[in-house]
């Protein structure tokens, strides 16, 4: 059981700890984990993905319709962002060395696992459709 000065002490820090109050404060705190556009994986067309799926489709054109196509190319292009994401964080980190961006670029592990796991659902799928 928490004692009372305890339960006090907590009540006045949550006070004191509510965010940003002012407009500006908000705006820069809502780009807090907007480093590298990463984070928003989202289900958004791409100018590239058409000549992708060309790409991808060539010689399947009698399998199309039960492969999940979009879902494979969206996949590719996910991993071509973090793959340019790499690549400009390692270019940054060669420039100049921060132990902060090391973290970062180690950090995008997190983002790319997800989408390789996805795009193997994606292949076993298809290769059990063959």
């Amino acid at each position: 059981m928490t004692s009372e000065r305890k339960l006090e002490a907590n009540r006045l820090n949550a006070k004191r700890s509510t965010g940003p109050k002012t407009d500006a404060g908000k705006a820069r705190s809502s780009r807090n984990a907007r480093q590298h556009g990463l984070s928003r994986l989202g289900t958004e067309d791409d100018v590239n993905s058409g000549p992708l799926a060309r790409a991808i489709t060539a010689g399947y054109a009698e399998r199309q319709s039960s492969f999940a196509m979009d879902d494979l190319v969206r996949a590719n292009l996910w991993l071509g962002r973090i793959r340019q994401a790499r690549h400009d964080m390692l270019t940054a980190l060669m420039e100049c060395p921060n132990a902060k961006l090391a973290k970062r670029l180690a950090g995008l592990e997190r983002y790319e696992r997800p989408i390789r796991a996805a795009q193997r659902r994606v292949l076993k799928r298809w290769l059990n459709e063959v």
